[in-house]
């Protein structure tokens, strides 16, 4: 995690709650009987991408360490509102509806921003729920997946439904975020507010 906020030019704070959430993906990441997915889920600017990033990182590092440069895996992240734009852009382009197939078939993916995207996208005249579709699938398929998301357990319930809410709680081990905002010091609810 250190390395990507230097990565990115900032400074790293290793409080109590950036320890816990290290801790618990810890023990996410080291547990073969715990769930194919992880939920980071709080306010905005507490350190969820940051985390999700580094997972990837981690990643990376081992497999290359383990498998050399060439057989390293990789952990793409992309947020929900591109794989909307994917899914809408691929009625047109060949390109980004290979790309948009491939995320239902991804080993291990990152979500990033869950529920900030549109829930339906128009497709060839047809009606898409991209990010429930690609959930279902990669829950049916038990694969590797991390999201981050802002909103609270009501609204994931309001926008995606009682069926992928329950998949999501069968498949994702959550970690709730509940320290103010890295960029602000403040919880995003009241910088919005002043």
């Amino acid at each position: 995690m250190k390395a990507v906020v230097e990565y990115r030019g900032g400074t790293f704070r290793c409080d109590e709650s950036t320890r816990s959430h290290i801790l618990q993906t810890a023990r996410w990441l080291t547990n073969p009987d715990d769930t194919p997915g992880l939920l980071l889920c709080g306010l905005c600017g507490n350190g969820k991408t940051t985390l999700a990033k580094a997972i990837a990182w981690l990643i990376v590092f081992l497999t290359e360490r383990e498998c050399g440069y060439s057989n390293r895996k990789m952990m793409p992240l992309y947020t929900a509102k591109n794989i909307c734009r994917m899914c809408a852009a691929s009625e047109k382009f060949k390109e980004q509806y290979d790309q948009y197939e491939q995320l239902f078939r991804e080993p291990m993916m990152i979500i990033d921003d869950l529920g900030e995207e549109p829930r339906e996208v128009m497709v060839y005249g047809m009606i898409h729920t991209p990010i429930i579709d690609i959930i279902s699938e990669r829950y049916a398929s038990q694969l590797m997946t991390v999201i981050t998301t802002n909103l609270e357990v009501d609204a994931l319930k309001e926008k995606y439904g009682e069926r992928i809410y329950d998949r999501f709680r069968e498949m994702l081990t959550s970690i709730v975020f509940e320290n103010d905002s890295y960029r602000t010091g403040k919880a995003c609810n009241q910088v919005e507010h002043e």
